[in-house]
């Protein structure tokens, strides 16, 4: 009787500013079904959740971690030590350090590549090596907003611009089956009396998209797109709200059976 070899799993967390709170209710549900994970891409959002996710190989901590922030919590993370170029992100990295702690890609369990784009060669990084801190502060350099990170003299911007959902670079680690966890625009939105900030924002939220698709392409047989729709997750602002981690939940809960039917029939594909 020969024995069929299990699928390698990859994970592509997406990019999304605070809707990416709803991948730690997706890991949740995957671990509480012990759906196991050889490989992890992550860009901006996706880089702190699936960073957490290859050290420790759950979002527990994270999650709580996440829970005990107030709104006030928040708002010194964006407001505090900002200049008239942006965020420092020196507070945000205070935070980074206090969940991930001082630690290396090699200390991962789970392989694991960040995206992040290099602002000088409007090119496409893939971290895989150093601080995770580091390429994680490079990967959520949202233009506009945060002052871009630099690294060994380089600067760096927002893992979203270049690729928003990185089912390529996951595929590209080796894996054979991927679960993609998409952010991006699912469909129109109403708008009334945009601001400039808004304005912005939606704009990068459309260029996300473009880029998103152009990448993922035609999605293969072999890839599970869990798109988180914007208009039932609400604004950003509102990310201090459990409802992100609690809707995660019952998305991935939505896609469980699929994800494990493709596991079970993976000799068969």
């Amino acid at each position: 009787m020969v024995i069929s070899k299990r699928p390698k799993i990859g994970l592509a967390l997406g990019s999304g500013g605070a809707r990416g709170l709803t991948q730690i209710g997706i890991l949740k549900v995957l671990n509480e079904n012990n759906i196991s994970i050889d490989f992890i891409a992550g860009s901006s959002a996706g880089s702190i959740v699936g960073a957490y996710y290859a050290l420790y190989g759950n979002v527990a901590g994270f999650e709580k971690a996440i829970r005990k922030l107030s709104k006030k919590d928040l708002l010194k993370l964006a407001y505090v030590n900002s200049t008239r170029k942006g965020i420092t992100g020196e507070k945000v990295m205070e935070f980074l350090m206090g969940i991930i702690g001082d630690k290396d890609f090699s200390d991962t369990k789970i392989p694991l590549k960040i995206i992040a784009t290099d602002m000088e060669l409007g090119k496409e990084v893939w971290f895989d090596r150093g601080k995770l801190s580091k390429a994680i502060r490079a990967s959520i350099s949202l233009p506009g907003i945060f002052y871009p990170a630099k690294i060994d003299k380089k600067f760096y911007l927002d893992g979203g611009i270049v690729n928003p959902t990185p089912v390529d670079v996951v595929k590209s680690m080796g894996a054979d089956i991927v679960i993609a966890v998409d952010h991006t625009m699912a469909g129109a939105v109403k708008i009334k009396d945009p601001s400039i900030y808004s304005s912005l924002t939606r704009a990068f939220e459309i260029i996300r998209t473009q880029v998103a698709e152009s990448k993922i392409g035609k999605i293969d047989k072999n890839v599970i797109l869990i798109r988180i729709e914007n208009k039932k997750m609400g604004d950003s602002y509102n990310f201090y709200n459990k409802r992100f981690i609690a809707n995660g939940v019952k998305i991935a809960r939505e896609h469980l059976e699929e994800i494990k039917k493709k596991i079970e029939n993976w000799d068969r594909d």
